[in-house]
């Protein structure tokens, strides 16, 4: 008997181990670009200052970067999108996307999901996003130099250049309608990836230095309501 009532009082006076909840408010997601490695220079920019104005807003934030080939067309001289390797990596990151979301979805209902994507890495998520759901929570897309840009699609904010009205050089993707308003693609001025028929390839690559700049307004218009309406609920 007496051991029992020691061992009751032990427990009592023993610290509660404190379990943080897993699931942060928001969950970005990266998908880099051909031959880049982690998130790449134009997606970690923007990942990077989204981490940043999502923590000055009070809010969690977890981030990663899609692992998938994201294999370069450069290396073999373009061999690559004859020889079916490109698609492959391309599908092998939808697929890996597409897992990721699923996975986001049922162990964090309440995480807000944010994509970014350049050039391959944007084609990917446009290809996982075709058969996504409206229960993803996806609450902001950026698209940095789709190369499947679809420049007939509404509703779709346009950064970049002003007067781009031509389709990506590997043709168009459309995005479903509940989208298409969280979405903004950058094209960079001469972009020869994001836009069919133009020549400038170091725009495909330097002409995104200032796309956190242009981006972080608009998606933080959006995150900040959504991120107070699901604190509002839990």
């Amino acid at each position: 008997m007496a051991f029992a009532v020691v061992a009751l009082v032990l427990s009592l006076l023993m610290p509660v181990a404190y379990a943080p909840d897993p699931c942060a408010d928001v969950h970005i997601i990266g998908v880099r670009g051909s031959g880049q490695s982690g998130y790449g220079e134009q997606v970690g920019g923007v990942v990077d200052a989204t981490v940043e104005a999502v923590t000055a807003l009070g809010r969690s934030v977890a981030f990663e970067s899609l692992p998938y080939p994201a294999i370069s067309i450069t290396d073999s001289f373009g061999l690559v999108l004859l020889n079916g390797d490109y698609e492959r990596s391309v599908l092998t990151g939808v697929d890996a996307l597409g897992a990721s979301l699923e996975a986001i979805t049922t162990s964090c209902p309440r995480s807000d999901i944010v994509l970014v994507g350049y050039s391959q890495g944007a084609q990917v998520i446009k290809r996982a996003l075709e058969a996504s759901q409206p229960d993803h929570r996806i609450a902001s897309v950026v698209l940095l130099a789709d190369p499947t840009r679809d420049p007939s699609q509404r509703g779709i904010l346009r950064l970049g250049d002003p007067s781009v009205e031509r389709e990506g050089s590997f043709g168009q993707i459309a995005l479903p309608d509940h989208i298409r308003t969280v979405t903004i693609d950058v094209c960079a001025v001469g972009d020869a990836v994001c836009e069919r028929g133009r020549n400038d390839l170091r725009a495909h690559v330097d002409g995104y230095d200032d796309a956190p700049e242009a981006v972080i307004p608009w998606l933080l218009a959006d995150l900040a309501q959504r991120v107070t309406s699901s604190s509002a609920v839990r």
